[in-house]
């Protein structure tokens, strides 16, 4: 099982970096232009909503094959209701884990993408609840 370590979102700090008006060929090698089109701070790319956000850091490879790897940084929103097929933060009796989120004919199961592990369905006796949606992964290649 994987672990999730949290951090909290500040908003206030801004990491201001920039952003170059030239685009980055996956072909063939372009002129490089060093013009700056303007200086982005990271919050706008990377956060919706600042006041639900946090960070989580993985432990784990369970899902590796939707690319959340061991050591990955989490966005998570908590002000997004979950959809089928989102990945999910979610506590199960007192434990954090992330997981993709199933909803098959209104009931909720919680899948990893490791074969070896069956979707895990909400049974009444767990103590359940669904922390927040993963909206973007941060990991070094």
């Amino acid at each position: 099982m994987e672990v999730v370590e949290i951090f909290a979102f500040q908003p206030d700090i801004n990491y201001k970096i920039p952003l170059f008006q030239m685009s980055v060929s996956a072909g063939i090698p372009v002129p490089v232009e060093s013009e700056i089109e303007k200086i982005v701070d990271l919050n706008e790319f990377l956060v919706t909503h600042p006041a639900a956000t946090f960070f989580a850091r993985v432990r784990g490879s369970s899902l590796a094959d939707v690319g959340i790897n061991d050591n990955d940084i989490l966005i998570v929103d908590t002000a997004i209701e979950p959809q089928e097929g989102k990945i999910v933060i979610v506590s199960i009796n007192e434990e954090l884990s992330v997981k993709i989120y199933r909803d098959v004919d209104g009931e909720i199961y919680l899948q990893s993408q490791n074969k070896q592990f069956l979707p895990m369905s909400i049974e009444p006796y767990m103590e359940f609840e669904l922390v927040g949606v993963v909206t973007k992964v941060i990991h070094s290649l």
